[in-house]
């Protein structure tokens, strides 16, 4: 009896350690040496390595129970069906595959500015950078990493060519300054403050005070605080409520995920790395994903993310990561 309540004790001691280790490795404020001290903790026995693999699944199916009892209608991202069919590559022909193939998708897909003048940008940011700048008389620009703009003469408006930024106007405003972006037109009025993201997947418009109004397609839409309204070729979709404080992080230097496919994650993270992340496997690149990571920790994410959840690592020339 007495070896048995012993055994209990160990058990739950591995636990509370594995639930702290995996808090301290999504926390946004781990680092190398938390990583190693992790990993010298996992090698300890094999009860350390199964404790935190059960911690990790738990944490996971927690957070898909909590997503679904909160989720309504007013919320669904636009995220592309997944084929998850098909016979299986073995995994050194889909490795040796990724490699060949993302290079050229890399070169396809990498940002306007790395190779042209984006179009005649009047302003960008570089990988990593993040910008402030008075664009006209009452108008603050916020850049994130990335990002590409063209200025219109006068001070009356913008066209966001990459990228992602944040308008703030004053009070004094005279009228509302316009912000191009895809086939769509934001309108910030005096007063108002919201971001514009503009990526692959389409164009996010988010509305964090005052009026924002959305011009796309021939509809016209009122976007209100709190609110955020995708849009694309198509048109817009519908608005929807979030939470500035996790979709506006990145201006604290941020990067919040709350049930986040990571195939989704790592196209975030990639825009504040040189070099490229690539994943490897299929199943890993659905798995949700609940983590907040510091801008400052880029350097060292392909380590936390193998840490976090079990992605092996291969290290390419050019800074390519490949997480299978």
């Amino acid at each position: 009896m007495e070896g048995q309540r012993f055994h209990r004790t160990t058990d739950d001691e591995l636990r509370r350690e594995a639930q702290a280790w995996l808090l301290r490795l999504t926390s946004g404020h781990a680092t190398v040496a938390d990583a190693q001290a992790f990993r010298e903790w996992c090698a300890r026995s094999p009860a350390h390595a199964e404790a935190f693999a059960r911690t990790r699944v738990l944490w996971e199916e927690m957070g898909r129970h909590a997503r679904n009892v909160q989720e309504s209608p007013q919320r669904s991202r636009k995220q592309p069906a997944r084929d998850r069919g098909g016979p299986r590559m073995s995994r050194r022909a889909f490795i040796g595959g990724a490699v060949a193939a993302s290079a050229a998708l890399w070169l396809a897909r990498a940002p306007i500015g790395a190779w042209l003048d984006a179009d005649g940008a009047d302003l960008r940011t570089a990988t990593g950078e993040q910008r402030r700048v008075e664009v006209a008389r009452g108008v603050v620009v916020e850049m994130n990493t990335q990002t590409a703009i063209r200025l219109v003469p006068g001070g009356r408006g913008m066209t966001l060519l990459e990228g992602e930024a944040t308008i703030t106007t004053d009070q004094w405003l005279a009228q509302p300054f316009a912000v191009q972006a895809g086939h769509g037109r934001v309108l910030a009025a005096a007063s108002s403050e919201c971001n514009v993201r503009c990526l692959d997947r389409g164009i996010e418009v988010t509305c964090l005070e005052g009026s924002t109004e959305l011009a796309c397609g021939g509809v016209q839409a009122t976007i209100k605080p709190s609110q955020q309204l995708d849009y694309d070729d198509q048109g817009p979709g519908v608005a929807v409520a979030v939470n500035p404080e996790v979709a506006m992080a990145w201006r604290r230097r941020l990067l919040i995920f709350d049930d986040e496919p990571l195939s989704a994650v790592i196209d975030d993270i990639n825009r504040y790395r040189p070099g490229k992340i690539i994943l490897t496997n299929r199943e890993l690149a659905a798995r949700k994903v609940h983590a907040r990571f510091s801008l400052d920790q880029m350097a060292d994410i392909a380590t936390l993310i193998h840490d976090a959840y079990g992605a092996d690592i291969t290290t390419l020339p050019g800074g390519v990561i490949l997480l299978g």
